[in-house]
């Protein structure tokens, strides 16, 4: 009987909540026909309302009849509103909306300021959302960059201004997701850091989740940076080209269309010519990169799109220090996508993609011999289905699963008198099955719950040497955010997740060509990090936002590479826990953050404090008990102060220069100094003065201070547009030190001196180049 009074209840609620009428269509750029993500969709007077995702698609639900308002807008759009009638509850009407831009731009991170236009149920803790144009107008060395504009934000961290890799909340670079349009890359830099992957052209938005990241990603225990790519001009053909003192860039878009079946196209290609610039200054190493974004969508009708985007880039570099050292590595990814409308209630993505990092150094003699060689690769397979199901207002289901297949071989070769089995060889093949599912639960106008849960089975198809012992994990995620709406524009919002890790990166602090990636075997347990957030978001006014996070992070399982690998491995018998040290850490903090949109100043003011600390087996001992101590890694910065602010001086007073629009640019930047090592103390081995070191983290580097201006020209006309431009990095030439060397001299008297010698980062450096597009 209960059982069956169970079931009536269940069909009266799935009754209630299916039979409803439903509101549903795609936001797109009326200029370019492209489409635009986090539109605020909602029926005016009510409180109904939703945004875009990333398609641009959305669904409302309406379990009433009568006349409404239908309203779309965003900052920096014009609002568009659309009388709608609703005769009956089984009624499905199709609504499409192209916005126009706004003719006075506003800046996308604004928060609106009424209960209609305000975010609803969405809870996004630790989250950044940038468009191109954002990350454009951020001053960077030689061009734009993905990453310099992430490097600008509380709570992300440098080590350096060679090195783009990024630190979040006490996160390595290899804790972090990265994705290009739901793809993972493995190497997101080209050498130096300098340049991400990532062209900007070829970009139209990023997201980063700094923690507390949804159901839906999973495989790393730091932050999440989802890159999405352009669709490309569905409307005219376009491009534009950007030359610079190092780099040169071209992007063309368009629509194609073939009888009745129509889409659009983005293709982009981005070279250095560094090795040209040998020719001056012969002491620049010969290097160069290339990198390619290429899209292609096929709108087949209003509910399937399908697109296939492909990337692929490769650094060389060679070097001459007797012998000759020749490198080269690269990303090469393919995916498709299909999406698929099954209902406007129901929205499905289904995504197939291969992802590969390579890289190849040839050690050459100078007679032309090969006297060394390695040969790194890890392979991706991924097939991954999301579905999105929106049965009522108050929930918003999002399932799937996730199919991650990974291939990696490391395998070295050498004529030097060593033995073959010293040298590393290694071949692991695993596969990891997860599943996912979150509802986004609206109970009432203050409060919102949002439930998660992800499973992951990790198993090792295949390991060599023989001796490595397979691995099989089940583990499950559980994440919960809950957010209580305070007021109009205002909210405080808790988030709990568990975040696991099956690879492991080889390699020191810093991303280089030599980092090996190796799925774990079963000498090893995967990493895990428990995420703890408190965030409170509140708008000042239509031109001020205030944002305020606690966070805190526990990191197990840490493994770090143990550079005693090189003289103790054993090719027949080594496991992946032979090279690498194990251990534990956390990391806790507070980030604020005041972004603002004032009479065309726009931009952000953010402050983070921070201690992040680790501890590693076999790694800072302490000499009399021999143990190892917590330590602060190379990356932990107590205090960061940044400023990021652009301003359109035509477009805001009308003044202009030789008929040209003027931008101007300025980011500051403010770090504590980083922790470093110092000799604790000299002994002579017969033949010279060695240094021993102890204590990782004895000392703290001078802070980091660093200025950047920028000066954009702009000369509109009838073809297009011409726009030169003038950036200057590190305006205060600060002697930025990165790293610090000791040695031991001896006086004239005998006695011993130690001296220090700085490497220091940016100097004073003028960048010029110009843009045109047409």
């Amino acid at each position: 009987m209960q059982k069956k009074i169970l079931l009536m209840v269940l069909i009266i609620f799935l009754c209630g909540i299916l039979h409803c009428a439903t509101i549903s269509g795609f936001v797109s750029r009326a200029d370019s026909g492209e489409p635009i993500q986090y539109v605020n969709v909602y029926i005016a007077d009510t409180k109904i309302g939703c945004q875009t995702n990333k398609k641009g698609y959305y669904v409302l639900n309406l379990q009433q009849t009568g006349d409404f308002i239908l309203t779309f807008s965003l900052v920096s759009y014009k609002k568009e509103t659309v009388p709608i009638t609703i005769k009956n509850l089984n009624d499905h009407l199709v609504i499409n909306m192209q916005l126009v831009k706004s003719s006075v731009e506003l800046s996308p991170v604004i928060v609106k300021g009424t209960k209609d236009e305000s975010d609803g149920p969405i809870i996004q803790p630790s989250t950044l959302h940038q468009t191109r144009q954002d990350i454009q107008m951020v001053v960077a060395p030689m061009e734009a960059d993905v990453f310099r504009a992430v490097l600008a934000v509380p709570g992300v961290v440098p080590i350096s201004d060679f090195f783009a890799g990024l630190y979040v909340r006490g996160g390595s670079p290899d804790q972090n997701l990265i994705l290009l349009d739901n793809t993972e890359v493995y190497n997101p830099h080209h050498f130096g850091g300098i340049f991400s992957t990532f062209n900007t052209d070829a970009v139209e938005s990023i997201e980063l989740i700094k923690g507390g990241y949804p159901a839906k990603y999973g495989g790393r225990m730091s932050s999440v940076l989802d890159v999405t790519e352009r669709d490309g001009n569905r409307k005219f053909y376009e491009g534009v080209g950007r030359l610079s003192l190092i780099s040169a860039s071209a992007t063309a878009e368009g629509p194609w269309k073939i009888d009745s079946q129509s889409g659009s196209f983005m293709a982009s290609f981005r070279r250095t010519y560094l090795e040209m610039l040998k020719m001056i200054i012969s002491d620049l190493p010969d290097y160069y990169f290339y990198d390619a974004h290429i899209k292609i969508n096929w709108d087949i009708d209003t509910n399937n799109k399908l697109s296939f985007s492909g990337y692929y880039g490769k650094d060389v570099l060679s070097y001459d220090i007797t012998p000759i050292m020749d490198l080269d590595w690269g990303n090469s990814i393919l995916s498709a996508q299909w999406m698929h409308l099954f209902s406007p209630q129901l929205f499905s993505q289904f995504i197939i993609s291969g992802s590969q990092y390579n890289n190849s150094i040839d050690e050459v003699s100078a007679e032309g011999m090969n006297i060394f060689q390695s040969k790194n690769y890890i392979r991706d397979l991924t097939v991954k289905v999301t579905l999105n199901w929106k049965p009522s207002n108050h929930h918003d289901i999002e399932t799937g699963i996730e199919l991650k297949f990974n291939d990696t071989d490391l395998k070295m070769g050498t004529t030097y008198q060593i033995a073959q089995n010293a040298l590393p060889q290694a071949a692991i093949t695993s596969l990891t099955n997860s599943a996912f599912t979150q509802d986004t639960w609206v109970i009432n106008e203050l409060w919102t719950l949002q439930p998660g849960l992800r499973v992951n089975w990790y198993k090792t198809l295949k390991e060599e040497p023989a001796p490595v012992p397979s691995a099989s994990y089940f583990n499950l995620e559980p994440r919960i955010s809950l957010k209580r709406n305070l007021d109009v524009g205002e909210s405080i919002y808790l988030n709990f997740g568990v975040y696991h890790q099956y690879l492991s990166l080889l390699g020191l602090y810093i991303n280089s060509p030599y980092d090996v990636w190796l799925p774990i075997d079963g000498s090893v347990k995967p990493g895990v990090s428990h995420h703890y957030i408190l965030g409170y978001n509140r708008a000042l006014s239509r031109h001020f936002q205030w944002d305020a996070e606690l966070y805190y992070k526990t990191y197990n399982h840490l493994k770090e590479f143990n550079t005693n690998t090189f003289f103790n491995w054993n090719s027949e018998t080594g496991t992946l826990s032979d090279a690498v040290n194990t251990g534990k850490g956390y990391s806790y903090g507070v980030e604020l953050m005041l972004r603002n949109d004032w009479k065309g100043l726009k931009g952000y003011l953010g402050y983070s404090y921070s201690e992040t600390k680790r501890k590693i087996e076999d790694v800072n001992i302490d000499p009399y008990t021999g143990e190892p101590q917590y330590f602060y890694p190379r990356y932990d910065r107590t205090h960061t102060v940044s400023l990021v602010e652009n301003y359109n001086i035509s477009q805001n007073t009308g003044w202009q220069i030789g008929n040209a629009d003027m931008i101007v640019g300025m980011n500051f930047s403010y770090n504590s100094g980083q922790p470093s090592e110092v000799p604790e103390r000299i002994f002579f081995d017969g033949e010279n003065f060695q240094l021993m070191y102890s204590y990782q983290d004895r000392v703290r580097l001078p802070e980091y201070l660093r200025l950047d201006l920028s000066v954009h020209l702009q000369w509109n006309t009838f073809w297009g547009s011409i726009e030169p431009y003038l950036e200057i990095i590190n305006v205060f030439n600060h002697k930025n030190v990165s790293f610090r060397f000791y040695d031991v001299q001896m006086n004239e008297d005998g006695t011993l001196k130690l001296v220090t010698r700085d490497g220091t980062q940016f100097p004073f450096l003028p960048f010029i180049g110009v843009n045109v597009r047409w």
